[in-house]
Protein backbone atom coordinates (compact mmCIF):
# COMPACT_ATOMS: atom_id res chain seq x y z
CA UNK A 1 0.00 0.00 0.00
CA UNK A 2 1.75 3.78 -0.50
CA UNK A 3 1.81 6.43 1.59
CA UNK A 4 -1.18 7.91 0.88
CA UNK A 5 -3.71 5.34 0.31
CA UNK A 6 -2.49 4.61 4.45
CA UNK A 7 -2.90 8.19 5.63
CA UNK A 8 -6.74 8.16 3.75
CA UNK A 9 -7.44 4.88 5.40
CA UNK A 10 -6.31 6.38 8.84
CA UNK A 11 -8.23 9.27 8.02
CA UNK A 12 -11.45 7.51 7.06
CA UNK A 13 -11.31 5.45 9.94
CA UNK A 14 -11.04 8.17 13.05
CA UNK A 15 -13.61 10.25 11.32
CA UNK A 16 -15.68 6.86 11.55
CA UNK A 17 -15.09 6.25 14.81
CA UNK A 18 -13.76 9.17 16.67
CA UNK A 19 -16.54 11.52 16.95
CA UNK A 20 -17.67 14.32 19.13
CA UNK A 21 -21.53 14.06 19.12
CA UNK A 22 -23.96 10.96 18.92
CA UNK A 23 -24.98 12.30 15.94
CA UNK A 24 -21.59 13.12 14.22
CA UNK A 25 -20.88 9.20 15.17
CA UNK A 26 -24.62 7.60 13.21
CA UNK A 27 -23.28 9.79 10.00
CA UNK A 28 -20.01 8.95 9.65
CA UNK A 29 -21.27 5.06 10.05
CA UNK A 30 -23.63 5.53 7.66
CA UNK A 31 -20.80 6.85 5.30
CA UNK A 32 -18.58 4.67 5.73
CA UNK A 33 -20.92 1.18 5.59
CA UNK A 34 -22.17 3.19 2.25
CA UNK A 35 -18.98 3.49 0.79
CA UNK A 36 -17.75 0.21 2.09
CA UNK A 37 -20.70 -2.01 0.98
CA UNK A 38 -21.01 0.20 -2.57
CA UNK A 39 -18.41 -1.55 -4.39
CA UNK A 40 -19.16 -4.83 -3.31
CA UNK A 41 -22.63 -4.78 -4.34
CA UNK A 42 -21.56 -3.03 -7.76
CA UNK A 43 -19.13 -6.24 -7.91
CA UNK A 44 -22.10 -8.72 -7.25
CA UNK A 45 -24.67 -7.03 -9.58
CA UNK A 46 -22.05 -7.16 -12.79
CA UNK A 47 -21.11 -10.52 -12.05
CA UNK A 48 -24.80 -11.57 -11.90
CA UNK A 49 -25.07 -9.58 -15.22
CA UNK A 50 -22.02 -11.59 -16.86
CA UNK A 51 -23.57 -15.37 -15.30
CA UNK A 52 -26.55 -14.24 -16.94
CA UNK A 53 -25.52 -13.65 -19.95
CA UNK A 54 -23.37 -17.09 -19.82
CA UNK A 55 -25.68 -19.06 -18.94
CA UNK A 56 -28.49 -17.49 -21.90
CA UNK A 57 -25.40 -17.54 -24.55
CA UNK A 58 -24.61 -21.55 -23.25
CA UNK A 59 -28.57 -22.24 -23.22
CA UNK A 60 -28.89 -20.92 -26.52
CA UNK A 61 -25.68 -23.32 -27.91
CA UNK A 62 -26.80 -26.33 -25.97
CA UNK A 63 -30.31 -25.59 -27.60
CA UNK A 64 -28.52 -26.15 -30.99
CA UNK A 65 -27.18 -28.97 -31.12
Amino acid sequence: MTPPLLASVRSWLADAFFCDTVEEAADAMAEATRWGWLPALSGIAVAGDHARAAHASGASESAGR
